[in-house]
C-alpha cells in the first residue's frame, strides 16, 4: 500500500532522514521505533504531505507530492499527530466535524458523526464539552475518531501513547488492534517500543535518520542485540530474572 524509496528530509542544515526505504502492506500494523531524534515523526510528516522531501513516496501505486496535505487526506491517508492536535476551544462535536469536512461524505456529516459517537460512547457523553476539558486519553480517542471520519485506508499515528495513563495506553493499543482486524492498515510511531512490537506485524528500527534493523516485530522484540541496545533490557519473550 505504501512504498518509500530513498527518502531524504532536511531541516535547514540538519539531515533528519538519510535515504530510508520502507513499505507498508495492506492490512498490516507496521511500527517505527527508535529514540528521540531518530526521524520517526519526520517520516510521518513526509507521508502526510506536510514537509518537503527528496526521494519517492507511493501510495496504492500513485506517487504522492510533497506539501500536498489536503490531497493526501483525500487519497485515503489520515495522520493522528503527536500531541493529538485537537482544537481545545471547540467542542468534541465541532472537532469531529473537521474530520467529516476532510472526508468523502460531507453530505452525510450528521449521520457519520452519529455513527462515530455510537462507536466511542465516551465522546457521545462529552459531545458538547470543550475538547480542552477532556482527559488526555479522551483527547486521544477524539483525535483518532476525527481521523477515522476522513475515511482512511491507511491510518498513521505519531506517539499515540504520549502523556497517557497506563489505562488509556492499553485502550489505545487495543483499539489499534481492533481497527487492523476490521481491515485498516496502520503505520505506528511509538516510543513505547515493546508495546508497539507486541501488536505490530513488522517494524523498522531507526537511529539518526537511518533504518538500522527491520523485520517481523516478534523477531526484533526477541533479538538480544536490538533489545539491549535500543529497547533498554531483555528480549520481550524472555522472563524477568525475578520470574519463578
Amino acid at each position: 500500500m505504501l512504498e518509500i524509496r530513498d527518502l531524504h528530509v532536511r531541516y535547514g542544515a540538519i539531515a533528519a532522514i538519510r535515504g530510508i526505504d520502507l513499505e507498508v502492506r495492506t492490512g498490516e500494523i507496521v511500527a517505527l521505533i527508535g529514540g528521540n531524534g531518530a526521524g520517526k515523526s519526520t517520516i510521518t510528516r513526509a507521508v502526510a504531505g506536510l514537509v518537503p522531501y527528496q526521494g519517492e513516496i507511493r501510495y496504492d501505486g500513485r506517487v504522492l507530492r510533497a506539501n500536498m496535505a489536503e490531497a493526501t487526506v483525500r487519497s485515503g491517508i489520515a495522520l493522528v499527530p503527536e500531541g493529538r492536535g485537537i482544537l481545545g476551544r471547540m467542542t468534541v462535536e465541532e472537532n469531529l466535524l473537521i474530520g467529516v469536512h476532510c472526508g468523502p461524505n460531507r453530505r452525510e456529516a450528521k449521520a457519520e458523526i452519529g455513527r462515530m459517537l455510537e462507536r466511542f460512547p465516551i465522546l457521545a457523553e462529552r459531545r458538547h464539552s470543550l475538547a480542552s476539558l477532556l482527559s488526555g486519553g479522551e483527547q486521544q480517542i477524539l483525535s483518532i475518531a476525527r481521523a477515522l471520519l476522513t475515511g482512511p485506508r491507511l491510518l498513521i499515528l505519531d506517539e499515540p501513547s504520549l502523556g497517557l495513563a497506563p489505562k488509556w495506553v492499553a485502550q489505545v493499543f487495543a483499539l489499534l488492534t481492533m481497527l487492523r482486524q476490521q481491515g485498516l492498515t496502520v503505520l505506528l510511531v511509538e516510543q513505547k517500543a515493546r508495546q508497539a512490537l507486541r501488536i505490530a506485524d513488522r517494524a523498522y528500527l531507526l537511529d539518526t535518520g537511518r533504518v538500522v534493523a527491520t523485520g517481523a516485530a516478534a523477531d526484533l522484540a526477541n533479538d538480544r542485540v536490538v533489545s539491549e541496545t535500543f529497547l533498554g533490557g531483555r528480549p520481550v519473550g524472555q522472563p524477568s530474572p525475578e520470574a519463578g
